[in-house]
């Protein structure tokens, strides 16, 4: 589709292309239509009284102030008494009060309309944004920055306000000011309204051309604010190690080198716009002294009453407004656009997966796992797994192991169907993952990551994760079953105790029996662990483990170890080699081979004879 498309320095400012993502957002304002029309007939109100504002001054000067006979209209009031010169006065100021008022009443009731059209849809649009991140793969949040991820949910949704609500009934209300004033200036003296007209086209055609130039600007501030607000996510969420390696100053320099950029970036953006409002101000300027000279030349001639001169001059500077209104908006507006495409940008990010039509609801599960010639690949070329078949039976405890990046958190993340296989069927209790809904799917599914998250709630919230309505005795038979109750008891307000950002004031230990009981919560028929233990103490890793290795554990349970201690009481092992099974069988089966496993186990098990060494000589 062609689009009206202004040449300017720098490019070109597509107004289709403001109209493509306006259409694309229209959705989210459709439903407040009625709202937006009374917001248009308020506008439509105080422009009337914006009209009718310089009259009464009018009839002071030409009926008042000099001896010119009033119009018709006027004297039909001559019963009153009100036709003297201290009458027009009084009538002149009731007007002038009236006509206030009814501008003042209708502009607020404008303001609040679109203030509350504009408060709603952002948050509509932010609420569905904020959904579509949650239905996005792992890999988004992990090749995208936070702080970017934030500014686009906050900042630049703000932003929208204005070009999907703000910018039609501002334009819509400039533009019936301007039809309104030009008619009746045109009607006063057709010459001067040529003359005031003139200057408008320049003055709209320069504003258009700034305007591309504060969209690149504003898009190079947003990138801008995005690293700023990533560096301060990233500082605050891990200030105890900056403190531990003494990295303040540097983390503070290095933060500064960027909100200067930003500082900058923002001051651009603010010049341009400074230099779009001067601008017009200065051509209001020009054109309002070659209107007072030509006009005053005209009163002087006796073509137009000194009167009807300042009405004249009063419209002049009242178009200058809408005119100005206008400019601003194409400013804000070609700001907004930038922001409208960093969230359509994320917008068009496609789920890695989603229920398909049809999808069954998964009930009863045994928890039968099956891979048949399962390939995976997170880069076009590289195989994160490659050929893979596997049966694991109701109940089986197998443990996965492998170097890094041998594909074995991949495996439990196809399992939870965070992505689909390129290739291969992955079967739970004989049903392909592809044909079950992801709800129910995962809600048979417990998993333990190895990096603990927990949330800024209560503990009982964070082991109820995922099932609020689980009882208060559920919660705490879970926290029970890996002994998480013997450090909550002891906190002040137990299970109601408010958790800091990510767990923080709890130790890794306590972090992961908290992990491990939410897992246990909904008694999952299939169990994901990885690597759960990593960097415990040894009694605290003792908890952890007995908690998947004793028998009330029914669950199908696949670990994913990192220490291969107690590994004879997995039913079988896997060792993972550059996203293929190389090798499969029990604890001792595979070091009778002595392959990979026996090399890895020997290399684990020296490792951790050094580590005992070591505490033995401390």
């Amino acid at each position: 589709m062609s689009g009206w498309k202004i040449k300017t320095r720098r490019g070109k400012l597509d107004v289709a292309r403001a109209g493509s993502l306006w259409l694309r957002f229209a959705p989210f304002v459709r439903p407040h239509a009625p709202l937006l029309v009374g917001a248009g007939l308020a506008a439509i109100a105080a422009t009337a009284a914006q009209l009718a504002a310089p009259w009464p001054i009018q009839w002071v000067f030409d009926f008042v102030l000099s001896d010119r006979n009033p119009p018709t209209w006027l004297t039909a009031l001559e019963p009153t008494g009100m036709m003297t010169g201290r009458g027009i006065l009084m009538l002149a100021c009731a007007a002038i009060l009236v006509v206030g008022a009814v501008e003042a009443l209708f502009s607020h009731i404008r303001d609040v309309a679109l203030a509350s059209v504009g408060q709603r849809v952002v948050g509509k649009i932010r609420r569905n944004l904020f959904a579509h991140l949650q239905s996005l793969p792992p890999s988004t949040f992990e090749r995208r920055r936070t702080g970017d991820l934030l500014m686009r949910l906050t900042g630049d949704i703000t932003m929208l306000r204005v070009m999907l609500v703000g910018s039609v009934v501002t334009i819509g209300q400039a533009g019936v000011t301007i039809l309104a004033l030009v008619v009746v200036m045109i009607l006063l003296n057709p010459l001067l309204a040529a003359v005031a007209l003139a200057i408008i086209p320049f003055t709209l055609l320069a504003g258009w051309r700034i305007s591309r130039q504060i969209q690149r600007a504003t898009k190079n501030q947003r990138e801008k604010e995005g690293v700023v607000a990533n560096i301060a996510h990233d500082v605050l969420g891990a200030m105890s190690i900056i403190q531990a390696f003494n990295r303040e100053i540097i983390e503070q320099k290095r933060f500064f080198r960027h909100d200067r950029s930003t500082v900058r970036a923002g001051l651009k953006t603010t010049r341009l716009e400074s230099k779009l409002f001067r601008m017009v101000a200065l051509a209001s300027a020009v054109s309002t002294c070659a209107i007072l000279y030509l006009g005053v030349d005209s009163v002087l001639r006796g073509r137009m009453t000194a009167g009807e001169l300042l009405v004249f001059v009063a419209y002049l500077r009242s178009i200058g407004k809408p005119v100005r209104q206008v400019v601003k908006v194409a400013g804000q507006v070609a700001k907004a656009t930038t922001c409208a495409e960093r969230i359509a940008e994320i917008q068009a990010v496609e789920p890695a997966v989603r229920d398909t039509t049809g999808s069954r609801t998964l009930t009863e599960v045994k928890g039968e796992l099956a891979f048949e010639n399962v390939r995976f690949e997170y880069d076009e070329g590289r195989p994160a797994l490659n050929d893979v078949s596997l049966q694991v039976g109701a109940g089986e405890r197998v443990a996965i192991v492998g170097h890094s990046g041998a594909g074995k958190t991949t495996l439990a993340k196809l399992v939870l169907r965070f992505y689909d296989p390129r290739e291969g069927t992955i079967r739970v209790d004989g049903i392909k993952l592809q044909d079950l809904t992801l709800a129910s799917l995962r809600r048979h599914i417990g998993w333990v990551h190895q990096d603990t998250i927990l949330f800024g709630m209560t503990i009982a919230e964070n082991i109820a994760l995922g099932f609020h309505e689980a009882p208060e005795s559920a919660i705490r038979d879970a926290a029970r079953r890996v002994h998480a109750d013997e450090f909550i008891a002891g906190l002040p307000a137990g299970y109601d105790t408010v958790l800091g950002q990510s767990g923080a004031t709890l130790s890794g230990g306590q972090r992961q029996r908290i992990a491990l009981a939410r897992a246990f919560l909904h008694h999952p028929s299939i169990l994901l662990l990885d690597e759960p233990a990593t960097g415990l103490d040894a009694r605290s890793r003792r908890i952890v483990e007995e908690a998947w290795l004793s028998p009330e554990n029914t669950a199908t349970t696949l670990v994913i170890c990192h220490r291969l201690r107690d590994m004879e009481r997995f039913h079988r092992i896997l060792v993972l080699h550059e996203g293929r099974i190389r090798e499969e069988g029990t604890h001792a089966e595979l070091l009778q081979r002595g392959g990979e496993y026996a090399s890895l186990h020997a290399s684990a098990m020296g490792t951790a004879a050094d580590e005992s060494r070591e505490k033995i000589a401390c």
